[in-house]
């Protein structure tokens, strides 16, 4: 993906020469990746998948057309199996196909998802780092850490009681909460808020998932950009946060769902969940997706999107919350130079 006219429009703004896009000019070429199959992927590879704006997407800060836009991103896999009988005799009776199943291969979330096995000259924001795959890896100590934490003080600290509503079970309507409620509905702890580090918190309560995320995640945001941050999201029962657009689509957000308790009910068209999260505008590219404990979720905030977590009093464990430690990603097509110039545009702490 070549973004090198709408990095010359933001560089124009911030004053820097020209001297200075040419010596990142290596950066404005189509980025080739290795899929690590010996396949190598670029211009082409991305011709298909939709670009921004897209429908439901609407971000309130800042806003980069051409990039790619699907509102839920699934990791690629790859199934194989038996041909069927039809097929031609030559291929013998137990030869194989495969087919692929998630985002298509070409997707730039790949990049992010498991690591390359083959060794990369790139620059570092174009190698297939597997920052998610390493989160994936270690929930179990990031888990840890958090239940640490709040088995003997609760540091979380509610959001604007204005952004999310109370639902009734029956009906999932929803009402605004009185302002002078004093358990916190929807609330969190920051690692990294608006890309500046808490460094007391990461230190004295976080330190492997820091570790772990500062070490084995370059993607991210966080550290470098104003607009990306690293925390940790409760959301009490029977709570909804409201449909909104986050501020950029230069970012992508991921989900590592930590302590989800079971949502679901049979109802008489099956077992239907009431703890999800919905991205997209509905009846066009909305998705729906659940949270399940240690499986990630990556999708485009830039989306209409909200979050939604009912729990009835015949359920076990009624009164639990869901807790998912949210980190936000660059965009996997942005160059290195793409990132230094939106992070001068948009600083840690802005």
């Amino acid at each position: 993906l070549n973004l090198s006219n709408s990095l010359k429009k933001i560089t124009h703004f911030l004053g820097l020469d020209n001297d200075t896009l040419e010596g990142n000019k290596k950066y404005f070429q189509p980025i080739e990746i290795d899929d690590g199959q010996g396949m190598s992927c670029s211009e082409e590879m991305t011709s298909s998948l939709p670009l921004s704006p897209q429908p439901g997407q609407d971000p309130t800060v800042f806003f980069l057309p051409g990039l790619e836009a699907v509102p839920l991103h699934k990791q690629t896999t790859i199934h194989h199996m038996k041909q069927p009988e039809t097929q031609s005799k030559n291929d013998g009776a137990n030869s194989k196909y495969q087919f692929y199943r998630g985002c298509p291969r070409n997707c730039p979330c790949n990049r992010l998802w498991k690591s390359s096995p083959i060794a990369e000259t790139n620059s570092p924001p174009i190698r297939l780092t597997g920052d998610i795959e390493a989160l994936h890896q270690n929930f179990h100590i990031i888990r840890k850490e958090l239940q640490q934490l709040v088995s003997y003080k609760d540091h979380f600290v509610p959001f604007d009681t204005q952004v999310y509503s109370n639902v009734t079970e029956s009906s999932h309507t929803s009402s605004h909460f009185d302002t002078k409620m004093k358990k916190p509905s929807w609330s969190s702890i920051y690692l990294y808020h608006q890309g500046l580090r808490r460094s007391e918190t990461c230190n004295k309560y976080f330190p492997q998932t820091t570790l772990l995320i500062e070490s084995k995640c370059p993607h991210r945001m966080a550290g470098k950009c104003g607009l990306g941050s690293v925390y940790f999201s409760k959301l009490d029962p029977n709570i909804k946060v409201m449909e909104h657009c986050g501020p950029t689509n230069v970012r992508w957000r991921c989900h590592i769902p930590l302590v989800v308790p079971n949502a679901k009910r049979f109802h008489k068209r099956g077992w239907e969940s009431r703890s999800h999260l919905r991205v997209g505008r509905p009846d066009v590219n909305e998705q729906i997706v659940e949270w399940e404990e240690g499986v990630p979720i990556l999708f485009d905030d830039s989306f209409l999107h909200s979050a939604l977590h009912v729990r009835t009093t015949a359920d076990k464990g009624a009164d639990e919350s869901r807790i998912v430690l949210i980190i936000d990603f660059w965009h996997p097509s942005l160059s290195e130079a793409d990132r230094t110039a939106l992070g001068v545009l948009y600083p840690p702490g802005l």
